[in-house]
């Protein structure tokens, strides 16, 4: 009978002992994770009520205090992070991986069903804003900009920009010439160059400094044709004498923002530029009464890689930025209009930059309500 008695070895394999000891530190880990969150006094926030235990409210409010205030939270989820991405390639739902680590957005190449119908509604729009604008007296010109994925498609997965946006850019341009707007085709600009030099960053959607300078020129002449009576100042670029490494906006959305650089994509390393002003004075104009003659408005783009600066020293003219991060298609365009700067000081010129991938986007309710015409 006690030959048939399971054998228990009396010496566990050394596996089994660095497993349980690994067990055992992580245990001791969380427990002290956990002792440092429940004594941050943000604990009292959480409710203790009856009615709150029973609904699950107390609950979850605990578990995300819990979660918020982790001492070793950030360094815990860029390591999940970047293991992720270092053993899997893995960049989550809105980020693709291109060749060379450059990383895309989802939102260029996104195949939606509807995008010609929302943007047929938005070309709309446009067209409508620059008729209102006209009968103020206001020239309205519009900035297109391509995709990143369009401009550096040899550096997408599939080194092909999607077939089902490939006309979106020029079809745009062409509703909006034929409905009288006046555009700058941006992607004449910037296409050739990026098979030359990158005109975007490569861990971030927008444009780097070079390639914002080259799209500031197109407008600058652009609005120069239309509107020679602009009033001229001169300005001036400095560039810093340090090199920073810049973290981009997809590096962020992939949670490698705090990951160490041999853990994440090849960063982005630029100098920074500030535009100075160097004239004291407007010099003559036909409408020198008018004390904000160029108004930009837009999206991040506006804001990013001195592209107000570079536009306001090539066009020699002063440019009130009004963009915003995050606008979308029409957030920056329809504020404006309806806000005191535009009431009090009207602009003889309005340059609206508009990303070309919004336009396929569903539409908001800033992008159909709330226009004051």
């Amino acid at each position: 009978m006690d030959e048939d008695r399971m054998q228990i070895p009396l010496r566990a394999p050394l596996e089994v002992w660095l497993a349980g000891a690994l067990m055992i530190l992580l245990m001791v880990f969380g427990l002290w994770q956990a002792s440092y969150a429940l004594r941050d006094p943000a604990l009292a926030d959480v409710p203790t009520t009856m009615e709150d235990m029973r609904s699950g409210v107390a609950s979850e409010k605990f578990s995300k205090h819990v979660d918020m205030h982790l001492p070793a939270r950030h360094a815990l989820i860029a390591t999940a992070n970047a293991g992720r991405y270092t053993i899997f390639q893995g960049t989550g739902d809105d980020v693709r991986l291109g060749r060379n680590e450059w990383l895309f957005s989802v939102e260029e190449i996104k195949y939606e069903a509807q995008a010609d119908v929302w943007m047929g509604q938005r070309l709309d729009t446009v067209a409508r804003v620059s008729k209102w604008l006209n009968q103020r007296g206001i020239l309205l010109v519009v900035a297109l900009l391509p995709d990143k994925a369009r401009v550096h498609e040899a550096q997408l997965a599939s080194g092909t920009y999607p077939v089902w946006y490939a006309h979106r850019y020029g079809s745009a341009l062409q509703s909006l010439r034929t409905a009288g707007v006046q555009t700058v085709d941006v992607r004449d600009v910037l296409e050739p160059e990026g098979k030359r030099r990158p005109m975007f960053y490569s861990t971030d959607t927008h444009w780097n400094q070079e390639g914002a300078d080259l799209v500031a020129q197109a407008v600058a002449r652009r609005v120069r044709e239309l509107a020679p009576y602009l009033p001229e100042v001169r300005f001036k670029t400095e560039l810093s004498a340090e090199s920073k490494t810049r973290v981009g906006d997809l590096l962020r959305l992939i949670g490698l923002s705090d990951a160490p650089d041999w853990l994440r994509p090849n960063p982005d390393i630029e100098s920074v530029q500030t535009t100075v002003l160097l004239s004291e004075k407007a010099q003559g104009g036909l409408m020198d009464d008018v004390s904000v003659p160029v108004v930009l408005v837009g999206t991040s783009y506006s804001r990013r890689a001195n592209f107000h600066g570079a536009l306001q020293q090539h066009l020699s003219a002063e440019v009130l930025n009004m963009s915003k991060d995050g606008g979308g298609f029409s957030a920056a365009m329809n504020g404006y209009l309806k806000g005191e700067e535009f009431m009090n000081s009207p602009p003889q010129v309005l340059i609206w930059e508009i990303p070309e991938r919004v336009l396929s986007q569903p539409l908001s309710l800033v992008d159909t309500q709330g226009w004051p015409f």
